[in-house]
């Protein structure tokens, strides 16, 4: 594998993953109602990593491990070195209440810091993700509607908008540092289409620390209505919503020419700073048929490369491939967590590790993979060297997977037990 000649000090993802020898923390996600839907809260545990990497240990998170606050399955991310959790509690009547955790191995989880509410703001089940190492970030959009030239009944439909709400978190002493909200609507053109961006998630910091991007989910009404328009619906170019930052100021959106897809992710982020101070973005839900999930880039001055794509399909050579998590690894190297559409319905879960510089990618063998479900799937942790992936079925026995980013080698960790209905969603 062709690796890059960036050192690891040039990017601020490289430069802060932490030693070997840190916290590995484990998440698994109770069933509620239905085995594998994971509405009955999340659970952690933790190890060292000569634990996570030694297949003769094994790790029950669901009977050994300790309640992370949340009334549905919490959104949970790490601080780079591992000591260090966050979750914004997603519903239920504590929902948009931020928690800052000390792992202290096993089920020792310590609160640390006010528990910060962004409800007020952003609601009770708001997106975020943890935009650089020291904030986080949590978005929504509200108030969705059609717009018309005036009040009458008769009125021109001119398009669909809503309101973009952006709360920054400060995660070294937990508190609201900024708040915005602001008409988020695609071109006129566009919008009386009926497109319009319903969902916004998975934001990242650039390298230079003043632009935030945001991922974005978009759909189509029937112009004038409120019913879907899934005959008429032609993907528009994957889009990012670019703000300055730390004043949260002059939005803007930018849109690829080399996707057509999603990139807000479902509970994991999708954009990440490489190396090289690029943004790296996965993609998924692209129009079958047209090579699958891909990764574009973001330029470092905030606009899209769209001399740059990889498509998943064309590099490991498969069909409507669907990116369910990933991460960038450092030194031009990210592991991919993905499915295949199948009919219309997401098949299997796959793991492959990609070059971002030679555009290359290998599919890694794991056992049962045609039968995996990583649908639900938050957390890659990276430590040094290494990635760590849970692999496990819902309510079947798996392992953590150890990936080598330098050597690509691949090495079966400690054993994951399962109880029936569960599942594992993360490795941090």
């Amino acid at each position: 594998m062709a690796l890059s000649g960036c050192k690891k000090d040039e990017g601020p993802e490289a430069k802060s993953e932490g030693t070997t020898d840190r916290w590995i923390t484990v998440a698994g996600a109770l069933f509620g109602t239905d085995p594998g839907d994971g509405n009955g809260g999340t659970m952690v545990y933790s190890v060292k990593r000569d634990d996570a990497v030694n297949p003769d240990v094994s790790i029950n998170v669901f009977d050994n491990g300790v309640h992370v606050k949340s009334s549905r399955t919490a959104r949970l991310q790490a601080s780079n070195d591992g000591n260090y959790l966050y979750n914004i509690q997603y519903t239920g009547a504590d929902g948009g209440v931020f928690n800052k955790y000390k792992v202290e191995g096993g089920n020792i989880l310590v609160e640390e810091g006010a528990a910060v509410s962004v409800a007020d703001y952003a609601g009770t089940s708001p997106r975020w993700v943890k935009a650089s190492e020291d904030i986080g970030v949590a978005v929504n959009v509200r108030d969705i509607k059609n717009k018309f030239a005036s009040e009458d009944e008769n009125a021109e439909f001119v398009g669909v908008s809503g309101t973009a709400v952006v709360v920054v978190l400060d995660l070294k002493n937990p508190s609201i540092t900024n708040f915005v909200e602001f008409e988020l609507a695609l071109s006129a053109e566009e919008q009386k289409q009926g497109h319009h961006i319903f969902r916004l998630d998975a934001p990242v910091l650039n390298a230079a620390g003043n632009k935030l991007y945001i991922g974005t989910w978009t759909r189509k009404w029937v112009p004038g209505t409120t019913t879907a328009d899934a005959s008429a619906f032609q993907r528009l170019g994957t889009k990012t919503v670019v703000l300055d930052y730390p004043s949260l100021t002059n939005p803007r959106i930018i849109t690829s020419t080399q996707a057509t897809g999603d990139n807000s992710g479902y509970r994991s982020p999708m954009s990440y700073v490489g190396s090289d101070r690029y943004v790296y973005q996965a993609t998924h839900r692209e129009t079958a048929g047209t090579g699958g999930s891909k990764i574009i880039r973001i330029n470092p001055d905030g606009t899209y490369d769209n001399s740059y794509s990889i498509s998943i399909d064309d590099a490991l050579g498969v069909k409507d491939s669907y990116i369910e998590s990933w991460r960038y690894a450092g030194d031009g190297i990210g592991y991919i967590i993905y499915s295949l559409n199948v009919g219309g319905e997401r098949t299997g879960g796959y793991v492959a590790r990609v070059d971002l510089n030679s555009k290359f990618a290998t599919k890694v063998n794991i056992p049962n993979d045609a039968n995996m479900d990583f649908g639900q799937y938050q957390g890659i942790a990276v430590a040094g060297d290494e990635v760590f992936i849970a692999v496990a079925g819902v309510g079947i026995d798996g392992n953590i997977y150890v990936f080598n980013t330098k050597t690509a080698q691949v090495t079966v960790g400690a054993k994951l037990v399962n109880p029936a209905g569960n599942r594992y969603i993360g490795v941090y």
